[in-house]
């Protein structure tokens, strides 16, 4: 049996490693600091107030993932699907409880981890804000016996980075991967550029939304490449899709719009 923990982070600038890396004051309002920053590796035609900055200048404010597992040559059966966010918990603990959820076999091996440009951003965000934060992270680093940092192993499936040749094509989005297979895909019309904004307002549940969104459209992803491998077959796919299906309707009580994510909600055209 294989465990797979489909995961994605939402983040916003951590404006106090700008205010250090610049040597601005404490007074200044965080505003300036954005732009500041920005201003640093914007290009002349770029705002600098929307310049989406290196992963080492972010900070976590939720984590969503989908639970699953799969038995040799069988579907995948999704175990739970979830989104914390920093409203609930801190971001250490937000970080450490996500990596003590990780499932590890009865043999002590930790779950396959699956992302959406994961190996770009989201693994390296993990890793700088364990640093940041002082937090012993093992289990990102061997403790499941799994190496999650080797950009071309099965430990750790980057989607976007694999369906891009490694580097040798354009990287999709997940907002047109989600086109192309016909599947249901970003809530209430939120993408990340907007994640920023809703932090600043205090929305956070709706980021979690959002992010759980984005795992469940990730998911999808997972299993229609595995059809075209030929790891599972249109029988399984449809067992697959019926598991995550019902997880979601499960956890529409606590989040309702999740209803939309459903792959009957998108008509029998899509399937």
């Amino acid at each position: 049996m294989t465990n797979y923990v489909v995961f994605d982070l939402e983040t916003v600038p951590d404006l106090d490693i700008a205010r250090r890396l610049l040597n601005l004051g404490a007074e200044m309002p965080n505003e300036e600091v954005r732009v500041a920053i920005g201003q640093k590796y914007a290009r002349p035609d770029q705002d600098p107030r929307e310049i989406f900055l290196k992963p080492l200048f972010h900070r976590i404010v939720c984590i969503g993932a989908v639970f699953a597992e799969r038995h040799h040559d069988g579907p995948f059966s999704v175990r739970s699907i979830g989104a914390r966010h920093i409203g609930e918990k801190d971001e250490p603990k937000l970080i450490a409880d996500f990596l003590a959820g990780l499932p590890r076999d009865d043999g002590g091996t930790g779950p396959v981890l699956v992302s959406f440009n994961g190996g770009g951003f989201d693994l390296p965000v993990l890793r700088y804000r364990a640093l940041a934060l002082g937090l012993s992270v093992p289990g990102l680093f061997h403790g499941g016996r799994r190496d999650y940092w080797y950009r071309f192993g099965r430990d750790h499936i980057d989607l976007c980075d694999m369906l891009a040749g490694f580097g040798a094509s354009a990287r999709p989005s997940l907002n047109e991967m989600a086109a192309l297979l016909g599947v249901p895909a970003k809530l209430d019309g939120i993408d990340g550029s907007k994640v920023e904004g809703l932090a600043d307002a205090g929305r956070l549940d709706d980021i979690a939304t959002y992010c759980l969104g984005d795992v469940i459209t990730s998911f999808r992803l997972l299993l229609r490449l595995a059809l075209i491998r030929g790891e599972i077959d249109e029988g399984l796919l449809a067992e697959s899709e019926q598991s995550l299906d019902e997880a979601i309707e499960r956890h529409e009580r606590h989040r309702p719009s999740l209803s939309a994510m459903r792959q009957d909600s998108s008509g029998d055209d899509a399937k």
